[in-house]
C-alpha cells in the first residue's frame, strides 16, 4: 500500500507528544508524503479526513492513567465514519533516566483503546505503539535535568524510525515487543483494579485537578487561560483589578500551565491535597447505607461494595468542588496563601515543557473562554 498523504492529529500538554508528530511528520516527507499534523482542540477532521487508501492518519496522545486524555476520547467518537481510510496510533508515556539507565514508562490500554474506536468507526489501523517521552508529571515530581530530557527524546525519535518506516513501506505494526509490554501492563491493570479506567477518569483526574492554584509570583497575564487546551482554567478577579486563574472541572492535569508559566506561579498544592483527601474520603457511602437501611424495607440487602461505591460517587463530586471553592477563597488571604505556597513541593521543583516545543506551537485557534 502506498501513502501520498498524511495528517496526525494530536493532543499535547507539556509539548511531548507535539514533538513526536512533528518528527513524524518529518520521516514521512523524507519518504514523499506530503505530511501535516494538526492539535485537536483547533481542527475540523470531518472537511480533512478522505476515505481513500492513500491518505494515511494518524492519532498522537499522551497517556492519563494507562488511557487516552479524556478530550482525545472525546475526539475519537466525534471523528466521521469512513470506510476504508487507513489509521495508526501512537502513544507517548512518560519515562525517567537514571545516569545511563532508562526507565520505561507504561500506556497500559490506551493504545488499545484508541485503535479499538477507530476499527468501530470503520478505520483500516495499520499500527498500534507506544513511545518514551521524559515524564512531565511535575506535580509530583521534579522536572527532568536538560541532559536526560535530551537523551529520552534522542531515543524516541531513534525508536519512532521503525514503526514509521514499517507504516509508510505498507506493513502494519502489531505484534511487537512494545505493544507486549503494554498487553500485560493491560491485563495487570484490570485483573488488579477491574474498573481502573472509569476510577481514574472519576477520582485521580478530579482530584489531581483540584490541587492546582497560584501562587504570589502569578501576574494575572492570562498565558495559562488562553494556552489551556481544554479551556479549563478561567481568570478571576482577586480583590481590586487583580486576576488569578481558577481551574474548573475540564481541567485534565496536562501540565501546560505549570510547564509554560513565565514566572512558574502554578502550583499544585501537596499540603492542601492532604486536607482535600480527608475531606473527600469521609465514609459518606457507609454512614449514608445505615441510615437507609433502617427506614427502606428491604434496603440491607442491597448493603454491598458497590452501593457504597455509589454513594460515595455522588458525594465525592460535590464534596470536591465545594472545597476547592473554599480553597481558593481562602488563597485571598495572603497569610493563608503564603502557607500553601511553602509547604508544596512544586513551588522548589524544575518545571518542565519540551525545549523543541514553544507554547505558541500549541496554542488553541478556537476563541478563549471570558475572564470573570
Amino acid at each position: 500500500m502506498v501513502f501520498h498523504e498524511a495528517i496526525l492529529y494530536v493532543a499535547s500538554g507539556t509539548g511531548n507528544t507535539r514533538a513526536v508528530g512533528n518528527w513524524a511528520c518529518a520521516i514521512l516527507e523524507n519518504s514523499g508524503i506530503a505530511a501535516r499534523s494538526a492539535m485537536i482542540d483547533s481542527c475540523d477532521p470531518h472537511a480533512q479526513i478522505r476515505p481513500s487508501q492513500q491518505v494515511l492518519m494518524g492519532i498522537l496522545f499522551p497517556t492519563h492513567g494507562f488511557l487516552p486524555p479524556w478530550s482525545m476520547i472525546k475526539f475519537l467518537f466525534r471523528l466521521p465514519r469512513k470506510r476504508g481510510a487507513s489509521a495508526f496510533c501512537a502513544a507517548t508515556r512518560g519515562g525517567l533516566r537514571f545516569g545511563s539507565v532508562q526507565i520505561p514508562g507504561a500506556a497500559g490500554f490506551g493504545p488499545f483503546l484508541a485503535a479499538l474506536v477507530l476499527g468501530f468507526k470503520g478505520y483500516r489501523v495499520r499500527g498500534v505503539f507506544s513511545l518514551d517521552m521524559p515524564s512531565n508529571f511535575i506535580n509530583f515530581h521534579w522536572g527532568l535535568h536538560r541532559k536526560n530530557v535530551d537523551a529520552i527524546s534522542q531515543r524516541a525519535r531513534r525508536c519512532l524510525e521503525t514503526p514509521m518506516a514499517r507504516l509508510v513501506s505498507g506493513e502494519r505494526v502489531f505484534l511487537t515487543r512494545n505493544n507486549l509490554w503494554e498487553a500485560l501492563w493491560t491485563v495487570g491493570m484490570f485483573w488488579a483494579i477491574p474498573l481502573f479506567p472509569i476510577f481514574y477518569l472519576i477520582f485521580g483526574r478530579l482530584f489531581m485537578a483540584k490541587m492546582l492554584f497560584s501562587c504570589d509570583r502569578c501576574v494575572g497575564c492570562g498565558l495559562c487561560a488562553a494556552a489551556c487546551p481544554n479551556h479549563a482554567i478561567v481568570m478571576k478577579t482577586v480583590g481590586g483589578d487583580k486576576k488569578r486563574p481558577f481551574w474548573t472541572w475540564r481541567c485534565e492535569t496536562c501540565m501546560r500551565c505549570m510547564g509554560y508559566c513565565p514566572t512558574r506561579a502554578v502550583e499544585a498544592g501537596h499540603s492542601w491535597a492532604i486536607l482535600l483527601y480527608f475531606i473527600v474520603s469521609v465514609p459518606v457511602g457507609a454512614w449514608l447505607v445505615a441510615k437507609l437501611s433502617g427506614a427502606i424495607p428491604g434496603f440491607p440487602n442491597v448493603r454491598n461494595y458497590w452501593t457504597l461505591e455509589l454513594v460515595n460517587v455522588v458525594y465525592f463530586y460535590p464534596a470536591m468542588i465545594i472545597a476547592y471553592r473554599v480553597f481558593w477563597s481562602l488563597l485571598r488571604v495572603p497569610l493563608l496563601r503564603s502557607f500553601f505556597t511553602r509547604t508544596t513541593l512544586t513551588h522548589y521543583y524544575r518545571r518542565y515543557h519540551h525545549p523543541e516545543i514553544p507554547r505558541k506551537s500549541l496554542a488553541s485557534a478556537r476563541p478563549r473562554r471570558r475572564s470573570r
